[in-house]
């Protein structure tokens, strides 16, 4: 796998659209946010284009408010609340309502990506040394988060209560990512398929692990190559339904602390003997590459849209040590590669770091931690 890296070099693809509005970069699914009608919450409604017919996921993919099939959406993203925003407006759940207007837009389209300023979660920050990686958990009010120095945490509701330390999990534990169904085809010692994946520390590096999750972490294992290769891999992200075949796409950061190899983002099906590819990811619409930077991916279940953070970068595409910042881009499902450059989240991003996003299961909200107010705390901010 060492050896892929060896191909990133800078990629053709272009940034295309203004910021958070990212139109005509992949066909009709982004087509402008200004431009879209929505549902008046007075009545009467009229079509969106642009729609993502996706949803979102957690840490990966899990949820998927906007199926075309018009089934009930994956369990995963966030604790979200329904979209109801205020200001006036009386949108239903999975609805937001934009400022300055009484017009309600369904969450699951992610054409235009503006957000309320975040709150802080204190619930599931105030206590410890910090929190990370906020993921859904099994309904819409609970969620599981790494605890630093404890492993990872869940709780039924974030809003009330911190929660408990997994049982089975170690204090070196990170990244959980609970899938709305089972994930099969990729061979394994004990499981017949997982709900479930995160990574550990062992043996001097990270492995990723493959569980089941039933009310808990129950049987897990390490999961096999690509996705292990002897080296460092970590933070996994799954795009439960990226195409009609019914099989699942990994995305995964890899890197070798023996020799120095810096991070890189990779991607592979779930299936057996699907080989790792290299995410030839750019930032910005300077298209600078994306490395040496623990990127913590986040897809939706669709696998048309994937979530990053990396380090700011100045104009000439070295980092700036200031901090890292948020940034979205539109990927092509069947390949896992990107069609846009990651372009940066502002309504989010802080002077400080702002890392590891997710969507909410409705997309109606996104979760990050931040170290903005002295120490890492996760954040919510609402779609406006």
């Amino acid at each position: 796998m060492l050896g892929l890296r060896n191909v990133l070099g800078t990629s053709p693809l272009a940034a295309c659209g203004a910021l958070f509005i990212l139109s005509g970069c992949s066909g009709a699914e982004f087509t402008g946010g200004a431009g879209t009608a929505g549902k008046s919450s007075t009545g009467g409604s009229s079509a969106s284009a642009g729609q993502d017919t996706g949803g979102s996921s957690t840490g990966g993919s899990t949820g998927d408010a906007g199926e075309t099939s018009g089934g009930a959406p994956d369990l995963g993203g966030s604790t979200g609340t329904g979209g109801t925003v205020s200001g006036g407006c009386d949108c239903d759940a999975g609805e937001y309502c934009r400022d300055g207007s009484v017009d309600c837009f369904a969450c699951a389209e992610l054409n235009r990506l503006n957000f309320s300023t975040p709150e802080r979660l204190a619930t599931v920050s105030d206590n410890g040394q910090g929190s990370h990686f906020p993921r859904v958990g099994a309904t819409g009010t609970d969620l599981l988060y790494r605890f630093e120095g404890a492993g990872l945490r869940y709780t039924a509701d974030a809003s009330t209560s911190a929660g408990s330390t997994v049982q089975t999990s170690l204090a070196t534990d990170s990244a959980p990512l609970l899938l709305g169904s089972s994930v099969n085809g990729v061979p394994t010692v004990k499981l017949m398929g997982f709900n479930f994946v995160f990574d550990r520390l062992e043996e001097g590096r990270r492995w990723l692990y493959l569980a089941q999750w039933n009310a808990g972490l129950m049987s897990s294992e390490r999961a096999p190559a690509p996705y292990n290769d002897g080296t460092d891999n970590y933070s996994m992200a799954i795009a439960t339904k990226p195409g009609t075949d019914g099989v699942a796409r990994a995305f995964w950061m890899s890197r070798d602390t023996n020799t120095m190899v810096p991070p890189a983002l990779f991607t592979a099906r779930l299936a057996a003997n699907d080989p790792a590819m290299p995410v030839a990811l750019t930032i910005g619409q300077k298209m600078c590459r994306a490395d040496d930077a623990d990127l913590a991916p986040w897809v939706t279940s669709n696998g048309k849209t994937l979530l990053v953070s990396h380090p700011r970068l100045d104009a000439n595409c070295k980092p700036t040590g200031q901090g890292k910042d948020i940034y979205t881009a539109l990927l092509e499902p069947a390949t896992g590669q990107p069609t846009t450059s990651a372009l940066p989240m502002n309504d989010i991003n802080s002077p400080m770091d702002d890392v590891e996003p997710s969507f909410s299961v409705d997309m109606c909200d996104l979760y990050f931690a931040s170290d903005r107010d002295g120490k890492f705390a996760l954040y919510r901010a609402h779609r406006r």
